[in-house]
């Protein structure tokens, strides 16, 4: 009968405690996050349209993400900020891995923030000995000038970023993994320039208020505080003629009722949900089924993306946006940290004109939602329960 060690034992034990502590604080989140404003986006924000946006690039898919981080990577010279939610030890998380460990070698302060949350969705590859290289001497664990940071006690946090050399900033929808780089649909934003790389980095590390004015606002979640639902309903609301909706898992009900209020007023709103989502897929279904009761279907239209989307993008009137790591959940509206950028341009420039046409094609490559779908007891408790626990 083979013996276990008592260090095996007790890295198991250790290790199944966090995963239980970190899970309680995913579902309870007792320590709560920061209040939620009446009011994220001011009336200016709605009535001007930002003259330059030269600043802001949109990424859309992983090939054009992971080709902007790398050569921002390989690039740095002095400082590289990652906070990400999920990071495999496959081919695109070795490639990330190598860049920061040749710019540790190059002398660049290398600091990494990863949500202990986040390595659920990496236990099947960790049951293969695949760890997360955060968590592993081959990769980033005890590497010179490379920092990292994974604490369980933490508040969840869900977003993804990288700052480079306080000159330019990425972030968006995109975690670290094989499936964002070549297999999902997904966005994420470029920000360039030392002014505004700083002020996002003084709001995502260091919680200080984001400037006004300002040509664009980065909304978050944080114990400062909640900010990104109030400002997706201010925008549902200043709506004037149209809504695209497209995000990867939807259930949060005041965003629903923002929805239902839009189209009952005669806006034409289009929501684009992928068809076999990784998880969430009931609570999705829930959701379509409410918005076909609220009776606003004359003037509101549902798609299924036919492969997994992992979009979180709203777009008003063709020219005013939000993209950013914010699901509309429950979870990602009240207690996971999360950043979001609105945006206010004319309809022809490059950011918004991009993201219009991407998101007009979306629609025509999916299938529109003709009726209510018929739930069992049994998909409507599966509905409940990804609401709230995803």
């Amino acid at each position: 009968m083979m013996r276990v060690s008592k260090s095996t034992l007790l890295w198991g034990f250790s290790l199944t405690l966090a995963i239980l502590t970190a899970a309680v604080i995913f579902v309870f989140n007792p320590m709560g996050l920061g209040p939620e404003p009446e009011t994220a986006l001011s009336q200016d924000f709605f009535a001007t349209s930002a003259q330059d946006l030269s600043q802001l690039e949109l990424l859309v898919d992983g090939k054009e993400a992971f080709h902007e981080i790398l050569g921002a990577i390989d690039g740095a010279r002095s400082s590289i900020f990652v906070q990400i939610f999920i990071w495999k030890d496959d081919a695109i998380g070795r490639r990330i891995v190598a860049g920061l460990k040749a710019a540790a070698d190059r002398g660049v302060k290398v600091m990494v923030r990863k949500d202990a949350l986040g390595t659920f969705f990496e236990f099947g590859d960790m049951a293969r000995g695949k760890m997360s290289p955060v968590f592993t001497k081959d990769g980033l664990r005890g590497y010179e000038n490379i920092d990292v940071d994974v604490d369980v006690f933490a508040d969840t946090d869900h977003s993804k970023y990288f700052i480079v050399d306080e000159r330019l900033a990425i972030f968006g929808g995109m975690n670290i993994s094989e499936e964002y780089y070549s297999q999902w649909h997904d966005y994420m934003v470029l920000i360039r320039g030392r002014q505004w790389t700083t002020y996002f980095s003084d709001l995502v590390v260091k919680s200080l208020p984001w400037p006004n004015p300002s040509p664009f606002v980065v909304a978050v979640n944080d114990r400062r505080a909640t900010e990104i639902r109030t400002a997706l309903i201010q925008m549902i609301d200043n709506a004037s003629e149209s809504l695209i909706i497209e995000h990867a898992y939807f259930s949060d009900g005041k965003v629903i009722d923002a929805v239902s209020r839009a189209a009952q007023r005669g806006i034409s709103v289009d929501i684009v949900l992928p068809k076999k989502p990784d998880t969430h897929g009931y609570a999705n279904m829930a959701t379509i089924n409410r918005l076909f009761d609220s009776g606003s279907e004359t003037d509101l239209k549902i798609f299924l993306y036919p492969h997994m989307s992992h979009a979180k993008v709203v777009l008003s009137d063709g020219e005013i946006a939000a993209v950013g790591s914010a699901n509309l959940t429950p979870r990602s509206m009240r207690t996971s940290r999360e950043v979001t950028l609105f945006v206010h341009g004319s309809r022809d420039d490059l950011f918004l004109k991009k993201l219009r046409q991407r998101l007009h094609a979306d629609i025509d490559k999916s299938e529109q939602v003709m009726a209510p779908f018929k739930l069992s007891f049994i998909h409507r408790v599966k509905a409940v329960v990804g609401k709230y626990v995803w």
